[in-house]
């Protein structure tokens, strides 16, 4: 069971990267499930490896505010990673998707360190609407509607204009 902030981080991608590959190994063996297909589903479970191996870089910190601060300072990056032309949307999703997750532990962070449990506050009320991602990973699994993709999103892995 992860402790720290970063250990739950590195936790929950490298989870949904394992549900991901799970799924390229359902499909390559025949099994019809909704959503994108498996060279789309592979590069959505390298990009949360990528963002697992993005926090685990930053070291271990003696305080944990200062680790979660070095976390959230990936932020920038992951919006940039995002927003690169080019990228199919449940890739962009997994990025978006990456610094709502981070965003979400700094705030529980905050909200247990003031000892306060945010009375009324939801999940997103600190994020704005177009940065909240289209991937909800909250279960620490990708959910079938989490994968939906229409045809239009894809094209032989390459987004259309």
């Amino acid at each position: 069971m992860p402790h720290t902030a970063r250990e739950y981080l590195v936790h929950r991608f490298r989870g949904d990267a394992q549900v991901l590959t799970d799924r390229v190994a359902a499909l390559q063996r025949g099994t019809k499930i909704p959503g994108p297909d498996a060279a789309t589903s592979r590069r959505m479970a390298e990009a949360c490896e990528a963002v697992a191996s993005m926090v685990e870089s930053i070291a271990p910190h003696e305080h944990a505010a200062d680790e979660l601060d070095a976390i959230v300072a990936l932020v920038p990056l992951l919006e940039q990673r995002a927003r690169d032309a080019g990228m199919l949307p449940p890739i962009r999703a997994v990025y978006t998707g990456a610094a709502t997750r981070i965003r979400e532990v700094q705030t529980a962070e905050a909200a247990a360190a003031s000892g306060s449990s945010l009375p009324g506050a939801q999940a997103h009320d600190d994020v704005p609407d177009d940065m909240v991602d289209d991937v909800d990973v909250d279960d620490d699994d990708i959910d079938d509607d989490d994968l939906d993709a229409s045809p239009d999103d894809l094209d032989n892995g390459a987004a259309r204009p």
